[in-house]
């Protein structure tokens, strides 16, 4: 899938960056931040040191593998506890700042690009997943409330698999099905399909899996190379099963993870030492791809209204309804400020834009699709440094003293 020079470049690229990383971290520089631009520093837009040859459907699958297995590991490292102690905020983002940001991005985008109402909707569904990855160093900072950092991963971790079925109705819209023919009931019942049995599925990929891998451990069965692997097996079977039974894959592989349970110290440690290597990998070499590919086929469509969508997508457009979802709940204006900011977009809006393309056969027949691609690209590498050099930032905020 890839050439030797762009493998050798990735492979160098990886092993100089983890010998500074730390360091590196410490000046508010994220791994996200430095790959997409080596990507951009060697594609034709600056040195053009290779040609790339990356298909579309490879940079899918590589997107749906690397989504699989982070959603997988950060909800196995979360406490199930926690979700009854925290539940109310996830829930909050969830059930009221996710739709409310749909809505306001749909009408953003028709009232400023002046695209159809459909276009509109697709593009504020595919820029409304958050990636918690590009902010991933704010998990560090104890000094941030673990409610905080809790909700952010949750929320991270299940708005991409909840967003997904609206995405599919955009996009059988666009498809030829119009308002007056289409049956919303029928919606409906795919829509708590996709929910329900993603679920259902990944709670029992979970724990059966969990229980299997933690026995044959303890009984010496099982060496611990297996038992690392045993996280991307877990992962991919919760994803396929699911979604070969009309389940949501994104949704089953977060909760597979998630009702591992955390008393199986042996899986949850393993899980942790490869999920942690592994995820990471994929993730750089997804925004090396970003940026070597995506970045330069979109700078020539970019405009003014382009920008301005961009920011109010980072900022009003989620910060609102995620401050409308937290009334009443008891949380200073800083923490809500926190939770209204760390709406990073990454991963998930580059797979739900190659989703559309791939769902619809062409890029031709996505309305407006040049605006499209354009706005959602910018807003994901905005996302990447805004959200990367914020980090530090609010590290210091949750530090000093009130």
């Amino acid at each position: 899938m890839l050439e030797e020079p762009l493998a050798l470049i990735i492979a160098v690229a990886v092993f100089v960056f983890g010998l500074v990383s730390r360091r590196i971290e410490q000046v508010a520089l994220t791994a996200p931040m430095l790959f997409t631009g080596l990507g951009v520093l060697i594609s034709p837009l600056l040195l053009n040191l290779s040609e790339h040859d990356v298909s579309a459907q490879g940079l899918k699958t590589i997107a749906e593998f690397t989504l699989i297995l982070i959603l997988f590991t950060d909800a196995s490292q979360i406490e199930r506890k926690h979700l009854v102690q925290f539940e109310i905020l996830p829930i909050r983002l969830l059930a009221i700042g996710l739709p409310l940001t749909i809505i306001a991005g749909t009408w953003v985008a028709h009232t400023l690009l002046g695209i159809s109402w459909l276009s509109a909707a697709l593009l504020a569904v595919i820029l409304t997943p958050t990636d918690a990855a590009l902010a991933q160093s704010i998990f560090d900072h104890k000094e941030i409330d673990e409610s905080l950092r809790h909700s952010v991963s949750v929320e991270s971790g299940l708005n991409d698999g909840l967003a997904l079925p609206v995405l599919l109705l955009v996009l059988a819209l666009i498809s030829a099905c119009s308002m007056i023919e289409f049956d919303h009931w029928q919606w409906l019942g795919f829509f708590l399909q996709q929910v329900l049995l993603g679920t259902v599925v990944g709670i029992a990929v979970g724990r059966l899996g969990g229980y299997l891998v933690q026995t044959a451990s303890e009984s010496s069965l099982m060496s611990p190379v297996y038992q690392r692997l045993s996280s991307l097996s877990l992962a991919v079977l919760a994803y396929t099963v699911s979604e070969a039974i009309g389940g949501n894959g994104f949704i089953s592989a977060f909760m597979a993870g998630l009702f591992l349970q955390s008393h199986r110290t042996i899986v949850i440690q393993r899980l942790k030492e490869f999920g942690a290597a592994e995820g990471q990998l994929l993730s750089l070499l997804m925004f090396f791809l970003f940026g070597l590919i995506y970045i330069p086929e979109a700078l020539p469509l970019i405009d003014g209204y382009t920008v301005i969508y961009a920011l109010l997508s980072l900022t009003i457009i989620r910060m609102i309804p995620v401050f409308i979802s937290l009334i009443g709940s008891g949380l200073t204006l800083k923490k809500q400020s926190f939770l209204a900011w760390f709406g990073p977009r990454g991963i998930a809006s580059i797979l739900y834009l190659l989703l559309a393309v791939d769902e619809l056969g062409f890029a031709d027949k996505i309305d407006h699709y040049p605006q499209l691609f354009a706005t959602t690209v910018l807003t994901i590498f905005m996302s990447i440094i805004l959200h990367g050099l914020s980090t530090r930032l609010w590290g210091a905020m949750f530090a000093a003293k009130s």
